[in-house]
């Protein structure tokens, strides 16, 4: 039965209800993406929550389906066309990691909202394809650990692991004590200290294997701040050391790009001439650093600290014999 079948109905079933709504927001109603119980939560949810208006419903045994008590009353969705436009967007953006683990607690939520933009008009959310496209997100399976480290960050629950470097694939074990999940391109990481070394780390998630909780709790360093730990990194990598002054000139047209799109919030453009800008950053050097600037090939140029411009020459160089080329 698809919705306008249901509407007929005037005393659809639950499931007459739950195969519709899957139809008008999915484009079938076999059952894979809204549930029974999703239903049964829905339906209370309109009759005791007032944002939807306490709506009368009830059940007629005799016809074994749903009704309004008050044939007058309606939903009233006091939203404007571009309310609804931008609500939209932001469910197409859900449905987009619908299959991260950490985001199916929101799936009643997501649904509850998409029943209500439905009622508004008969939008397909397929049509949203044709005129949005997001970028791919990689599977991974680290996206099913993020439940377990999650909670383990909320109630200081000490963890343990298996750690793989990509630099040399040789396993190392961690006692850890998780203090953030970070994304980063994609990516999840978890910062936390490493209780043998004593020592703030950051991890990547597709590198452990057979993680666990020990049993143990711990008191989290007072002293860590995430937006003091990250305040002079760039990218995920290393933070320990001591923030620099980088400088260096790029291509005008490049120039604009990383204007509009700053590479770190303490980017500052120090002069600008004919051909090229001057750009200034205060970051501790990392190797996400390194590959951004080797990035913009011959479009940039590092001017200090020389020791960062010679370490770029260098790997341009060596670049080059890799082709075969001379200097």
């Amino acid at each position: 039965m698809n919705a306008s079948e249901a509407g007929r109905n005037p005393y659809p079933t639950k499931e007459e209800l739950r195969s519709a709504c899957e139809e008008a927001l999915y484009g079938s109603g076999n059952g894979l993406n809204i549930s029974a119980s999703t239903i049964e939560k829905d339906i209370w949810a309109l009759k005791n929550e007032s944002v939807f208006g306490y709506a009368p419903i009830a059940f007629n045994h005799l016809h074994k389906g749903y009704y309004y008590t008050d044939s007058a009353f309606s939903l009233d969705l006091p939203l404007t066309p571009e309310d609804i436009d931008l609500i939209r967007l932001a469910l197409h953006t859900l449905n987009h990691f619908r299959q991260s683990q950490i985001f199916q607690d929101l799936e009643t939520a997501v649904n509850k909202i998409q029943g209500r933009i439905i009622l508004a008009d008969r939008f397909s959310e397929s049509n949203l394809e044709n005129v949005i496209q997001f970028e791919a997100v990689p599977e991974s399976r680290e996206h099913e650990y993020l439940p377990l480290l999650l909670d383990a960050i909320r109630n200081n629950h000490e963890t343990e692991f298996d750690y793989i470097p990509y630099v040399d694939g040789r396993s190392r074990h961690y006692t850890y004590h998780p203090y953030l999940l970070k994304e980063n391109k994609n990516r999840w990481y978890l910062v936390g200290k490493d209780t043998v070394n004593d020592k703030i780390r950051t991890l990547g998630l597709d590198r452990m294997i057979n993680i666990n909780l020990t049993g143990n709790t711990f008191l989290p360093e007072k002293s860590f701040n995430p937006d003091l730990f990250f305040r002079y990194s760039f990218g995920i990598g290393t933070y320990s050391g001591i923030p620099e002054e980088i400088i260096f000139r790029i291509d005008e047209v490049q120039a604009q790009y990383i204007i509009s799109n700053p590479l770190h919030p303490s980017q500052e453009i120090t002069r600008q001439s004919p051909g090229f800008y001057q750009v200034k950053l205060y970051v501790i050097p990392s190797d996400e650093l390194r590959m951004q600037i080797l990035s913009y090939g011959a479009k940039v140029e590092v001017i200090k600290p020389v020791w960062l411009r010679e370490e770029i020459l260098t790997t341009l160089k060596k670049a080059i014999e890799g082709y075969g080329g001379k200097e």
